[in-house]
């Protein structure tokens, strides 16, 4: 290979590598959320997510068991992510709670688990030990 042709290769080959590594570790990797109906006496939950910005993840009616997952990628630039959801069933007021904040759940894994019950919603991570019951919000 010429000393021309060297020049050229080992740079691109060394930003390459930067970019590869780079992006395996400062990156943030998706995120796999999913949501559980636990209500007491097989009741249907209503559920409404949607981020911080604007973007509506729709409504739901999660029956007894019943699961809403969705999936993303935290931001690295500009302000942190943040989604919301909203519940209700047959005999409550509407209640909401952080399905994700990044303060809070960035270091929860990838894989995390709601179980929504009457009184809380309890996270808990792939392995089942790192949990989080919250309130609702009224």
């Amino acid at each position: 290979m010429s000393l021309t042709l060297m020049k050229i290769v080992v740079p691109i080959s060394l930003v390459l590598l930067l970019v590869v590594v780079s992006e395996a570790l400062i990156f943030p990797k998706q995120v796999h959320l999913e949501v559980t109906n636990r209500l007491s006496n097989k009741r249907e939950l209503y559920l409404h997510c949607y981020e911080r910005y604007g973007d509506d993840l729709g409504e739901y009616i999660l029956f007894p068991g019943g699961q809403f997952i969705y999936s993303f990628k935290p931001r690295i630039i500009g302000k942190s992510s943040k989604y919301y959801c909203s519940v209700k069933w047959i005999g409550s007021n509407l209640k909401w709670f952080d399905l994700w904040s990044q303060g809070r759940d960035s270091n929860a894994g990838q894989f995390i688990k709601w179980t929504l019950e009457e009184n809380e919603a309890c996270r808990f991570d792939n392995t089942g030990s790192n949990y989080l019951c919250v309130a609702y919000n009224p």
